[in-house]
């Protein structure tokens, strides 16, 4: 009889390979070029992907390269290969041409005599080569070596720029591969090794580039510089570890989220914290993040010393501070910080200052907001330099909020124009979300929020998204999943570029990012983080006006549209795509035409603004964005769009400038916002190519909406431009909805804001109400004659102004009849008297199904009306329903004072949970609603 245990070994083994036949012959490749080769030590410039390290195309024996890696000169780079048992690629030498004459071909002397050639213009700085013997850069001589394991596994000899490519392909399993170019004794001038088309087999995990900890000297600070360090931090308040948790909910009350600067025991590091969360930063021998914790669950966020970000200048990565070394990755003993050494070819610490929280963008206050007050809080700047390049790194803690903010700002004070190819700001070893032996379709990420302004592309904050990244930590070798295919490293970088040059005495700042760390994952309260980090840091999207669509730009019907809005209490009237308004159009008569207009409407207390249009429309060949692929306009977002660096674009931003400034106009509504379009042009006028054309395109339309926020006027953007200044995006519908039957209107309204309002706060938010015939639908789907839709009517703006979102009510006027215009004063009186609560915070219910009752929920400790529910019925029949109330986050704690529509009012005690039992009452294809006291 055969033993149990090899029964179950042999089962055990039949089910693994019968497991793993499908896989065993999955190969994958990945091409060299998609590894981090910054890797590389290289005595001249950087390696570079997909081009010479000049800048031009990857040419071998005339033959162009779409991919590829070029290294100059001596280089060496360390390939970890994990799965990988193939390597091959086709090596020789490229040519450099080089105009020695022109006026933008600059040199860098170096020590041995030599000089580094670069074309250099006003914006831009690229590698040439290295001067040879006769002043001039030499035709290159290399030779090409791989070693794995360390023994040499193929030379090429010494190739020269007129012999023909060399193939090589290798089998290599295990260990480290290296690839090695020579200067073959004759110095590297000229040297432009290509390595084409090079790439890696590899079966089940991928081959990783050795990390910079493995590379060069690590930088050690002057002891000088270390002791004022030390000195400076020894001067701050001390705070004991660990850090006592919150005995509040911030989110009832954050009174005492105060931000503070302070240092530990141990004299050498700085913390960072309000209460809530905390960053805690070693000075020396750098500076890194070495802890970050959620002091509301009192976790860490950080399995290791991190970074402060990574900057690429000239070609060439430079870590912002950094400790090296560290004997495990999976967690960090503080005894394990005093052993770290700085990380090689790192900017160094030099200082740090404190100071309070300055006003990101100038916010002119002009009209009703919810939050009136920019955030406060305390702002930690550190100051580090390498050679001659400076680095400030901003940290800002808000009072109030568990949220971080972080920016970056280089300075060149160098004597030559420094490129900032790309940068990283922020590279965290963050604590996984989940682990895993297997590899999921989707990995749970850490419980933090995180974003950016530089957003584009989409309605929504997780869509508009581009700068957020879970990466791999290859250094990480002891985390479950075994291929190390682990999202655990948090990189905040812009997707293309900037690639842009920063001149003489210049300097570039970064975008900003928002770190927002969750204490829960419950859908409400993620979202009441959220939310609450809209209201903080862009306060200005708590204004909230009402308005109308108008849909024509004839005097007498704008005339009448204000004297209907004065009469019902709606406050703005948006000239609306379709009515004619070109704000484009350069003729002072028709400047003044829109003057005269927008005072009229002032004059009654409304203020006037319109509609332009901008990326989703076709100019010319000249104009247009240039796709990459192609090398022609078309095939991008829009189809085509124009290139916001073009002269056209300055040119479209100047008009509307000048409209603004003529007619005193105060609302902006901007469609087809910059969607994110890159742009191939090498002949507009802006920007310099495809790397920097991203990063140009969307300082123009950021500075566009920071400069209307800072002269106060509204603007409705249906892109997510919200930290940059724009204060409403859209709630998320499709337009071809409101051609269906009115009924069906209003559920799927109601559905579009339940669903819209869970990561966003309502007064963000824009709904539609078509008052004419949209996209056709005919009488059935048309409010007009409003008298005779008068409850559809009715119920779209209870719905809406319930909920606190206003909708584009568009046609040509607000009433037809003396009935209608006093639902539409009704309506507004009872919305801005119930104004405070209806814009704060929403607690969802039910959703709309159509079947029975539906609801929402505001709430808001801070007011004397802690609470509002709106209850929607869509059914043909009246509708008595008991409902579970929760009220928790209103601030309650024993009971509450229910009134129904301002008519009876009875006292609750307040469950253990917070809730209470409410019968309603909610008419047949109506609605009702309660305050909370």
């Amino acid at each position: 009889m055969t033993p149990r245990f090899l029964i179950n070994s042999i089962c055990c083994l039949t089910f693994f390979y019968l497991a793993n036949l499908g896989q065993l012959n999955a190969q994958s490749f990945i091409e060299l070029g998609r590894l981090d080769v910054s890797q590389t030590q290289q005595a001249y410039s950087a390696p570079s992907i997909n081009k010479s390290v000049t800048g031009e195309p990857i040419i071998l024996s005339g033959k162009v390269f779409k991919e590829g890696v070029a290294m100059y000169g001596n280089a060496h780079l360390k390939i970890k290969l994990h799965g990988a048992h193939t390597f091959s690629a086709l090596v020789g030498v490229g040519k450099t041409k080089i105009d020695y004459a022109s006026e933008n071909t600059k040199t860098i002397p170096l020590t041995d005599g030599k000089r580094l050639f670069y074309h250099v213009t006003k914006t831009q700085k690229q590698f040439l080569g290295l001067e040879g013997a006769d002043g001039k850069i030499d035709q290159g001589s290399v030779i090409f070596k791989v070693l794995h394991k360390g023994k040499e596994v193929f030379n090429s000899g010494i190739m020269r720029t007129k012999d023909t490519p060399k193939e090589i392909n290798l089998k290599v399993k295990g260990g480290v591969l290296e690839l090695i170019t020579e200067n073959a004794n004759d110095g590297s001038s000229g040297d432009n090794a290509l390595w084409a088309h090079a790439q890696l087999e590899y079966f089940e995990v991928a081959p990783t580039a050795l990390p910079q900890e493995f590379l060069g000297e690590a930088p050690e600070q002057p002891e000088i510089v270390k002791n004022n360090l030390l000195s400076k931090v020894d001067r701050l308040s001390q705070i004991n570890l660990p850090i006592a948790l919150p005995n509040y909910d911030w989110l009832i009350d954050n009174s005492k989220a105060i931000a503070q600067v302070l240092k530990t025991k141990s004299g050498k590091d700085i913390i960072l914290s309000n209460g809530l969360i905390s960053r805690t930063f070693r000075v020396a021998p750098n500076l890194a993040t070495i802890d970050y914790t959620n002091l509301m669950t009192g976790q860490s966020l950080l399995r290791a010393a991190s970074n402060e970000g990574l900057l690429t200048i000239d070609g060439k990565v430079y870590t912002i501070g950094g400790l090296s070394n560290q004997p495990e990755y999976g967690y960090t003993l503080m005894k394990w910080i005093d052993g770290l050494s700085a990380t090689p070819n790192s900017f160094l610490l030099q200082d740090f200052e404190i100071k309070e929280i300055e006003d990101r963008l100038e916010w002119k206050r002009v009209r009703w907001a919810l939050n009136k007050e920019m955030p406060k809080g305390k702002e930690l700047i550190f100051t580090l330099a390498h050679q001659d390049i400076i680095v400030k790194v901003h940290f800002a803690l808000y009072n109030g909020i568990p949220t971080l903010s972080k920016w970056i700002e280089v300075i060149n004070n160098s004597n030559l124009l420094v490129q900032l190819n790309n940068f990283k700001l922020e590279q965290l070893a963050m604590v996984e979300g989940e682990s895993l032996v297997d590899i999921p379709d989707h990995w749970v990420k850490p419980n933090i929020h995180v974003e950016t302004d530089y957003a584009f592309g989409a309605m929504q904050p997780k869509t508009s998204n581009k700068t957020t990244f879970w990466e791999k930590d290859p250094r990480y070798t002891s985390q479950t999943n075994y291929p190390l295919a682990l999202p655990c490293v948090l990189e905040v970088r812009p997707p293309l570029g900037p690639d842009t040059g920063i001149p003489v005495g210049g300097s570039l700042t970064t975008f900003r990012v928002w770190e927002t760390p969750m204490d829960s994952r419950d859908e409400e309260r993620v979202g009441l983080f959220k939310r609450k980090l809209y209201r903080t840091i862009s306060p200005w999207t708590t204004e909230n006006p009402i308005f109308l669509h108008l849909t024509s730009t004839d005097e007498k019907v704008i005339k009448n549209a204000v004297d209907q809005c004065a009469v019902t209490g709606y406050e703005m009237i948006i000239l609306s795509f379709g009515s004619g308004l070109n704000m484009e159009k350069e003729k002072e008569s028709y400047y003044n035409k829109y003057k005269e207009l927008r005072e009229y409407a002032n004059s009654k207390g409304i203020e006037l603004g319109g509609y332009s249009l901008l990326s989703s429309r076709w100019i010319s060949d000249e104009v247009d964005v240039i796709n990459p692929e192609t090398g022609k306009r078309g095939g991008m977002i829009f189809g085509s769009s124009p290139c916001l660096s073009s002269e056209w674009g300055y040119d479209y931003f100047r008009k509307i400038k000048t409209f603004f400034d003529k007619t005193g106009m105060q609302v902006f509504e901007n469609d087809g916002s910059y969607p994110g379009n890159v742009c191939a042009s090498i002949t507009h006028a802006h920007h310099n190519g495809l790397g920097d054309s991203q990063w140009k395109q969307y300082a123009q339309i950021q500075d566009l909406y920071m400069w209307m926020r800072s002269e106060g006027i509204y603007m409705n953007v249906p892109d997510f431009y919200i930290n940059s200044g724009t204060n409403k995006t859209g709630i998320g519908y499709r337009e071809v909805n409101w051609s269906l039957p009115r009924e069906r209107q209003l559920v799927l309204g109601r559905q579009n804001i339940y669903d819209g309002l869970w990561d966003r706060i309502p007064s963000m938010n824009w709904t539609f109400v078509p008052l004419t015939q949209y996209h056709g639908g005919g009488a059935a789907a048309t409010m007009e004659p409003l008298k005779d839709h008068l409850r559809d009517y009715e119920n779209h703006m209870m719905q809406n102004y319930g909920s606190g979102v206003q909708a584009c009510y568009r046609g040509p006027r607000l009433y037809d009849s003396e009935e209608t215009k006093q639902t539409v004063i009704k309506v507004i009186d009872w919305y801005k008297k119930y104004r405070d609560i209806l814009n704060s915070d929403i607690i969802h219910l039910r959703r709309p199904s159509g079947k029975d009752w539906d609801g929402i929920l505001h709430a808001n400790p801070n007011l004397d009306t802690k609470g509002l529910a709106m209850f929607y019925n869509p059914t043909d029949t009246d509708m008595i329903r008991e409902i579970k109330l929760p009220l928790y986050y209103t601030g309650l704690e024993t009971e509450a004072t229910i009134s129904i529509i301002e008519q009876s009012t009875n006292t609750y005690k307040l469950n253990r949970d917070y809730s209470i039992n409410l019968n309603i009452s909610i008419p047949a294809k109506s609605y009702t609603w309660i305050t909370i006291k």
